[in-house]
């Protein structure tokens, strides 16, 4: 009777190629996503456009559909991260995500969570940065939005940070 394949035989650690390109597929489809939802969201807002030109959400309006974003945005990721679930960038790179525990099995709903969470660390360092010298930072607030992804550089297994601060790692699987 064979004998089942390893782990390390079925996966290998996904290179920071893959792993970046498959953000900026899963960005394509955020984009897009936030321009439908902003729209939507408008429309129901009451706000609309004033001799030809929009007016800005603003006040609790504006607070409703960052969360809402925020939310649902994180409520598809950590759907499709558990369960040995995949995003259609993650099957397109022929990645998984797997816990790091075995190097394996999906990861657990906590895991997830944190994944998410922590993705937003960069983007919550660019809005500090950037509120708190401005203009005169230069590029400084996109080094401060990629440092989930710098984190990698230095990181001895290349983990992104949040994959570092969840347990979680992403694996590539010819199929």
């Amino acid at each position: 009777m064979p004998r089942p394949l390893s782990a390390s035989k079925l996966y290998r650690r996904a290179g920071l190629w893959r792993r970046f390109g498959a953000f900026v597929h899963e960005l394509l489809f955020l984009v897009a996503y936030l321009f439908i939802v902003g729209l939507i969201f408008s429309a129901f807002s009451g706000e609309s456009m004033s001799a030809g030109r929009p007016q800005v959400l603003n006040g609790p309006v504006l607070w409703l559909l960052q969360l809402y974003l925020l939310a649902t945005i994180g409520a598809y990721f950590i759907y499709f991260w558990i369960n040995g679930r995949r995003t259609l960038a993650f099957k397109t790179w022929q990645l998984r995500l797997v816990s790091v525990h075995d190097g394996i099995s999906s990861p657990t709903a906590k895991q997830a969570v944190v994944r998410y969470a922590a993705t937003w660390i960069g983007p919550a360092l660019a809005v500090l940065v950037y509120a708190s010298v401005g203009g005169k930072a230069g590029a400084l607030w996109l080094v401060a939005l990629l440092a989930n992804f710098a984190w990698a550089l230095f990181d001895r297994d290349r983990q992104f940070l949040h994959d570092r601060l969840a347990g979680t790692r992403v694996m590539h699987r010819p199929e």
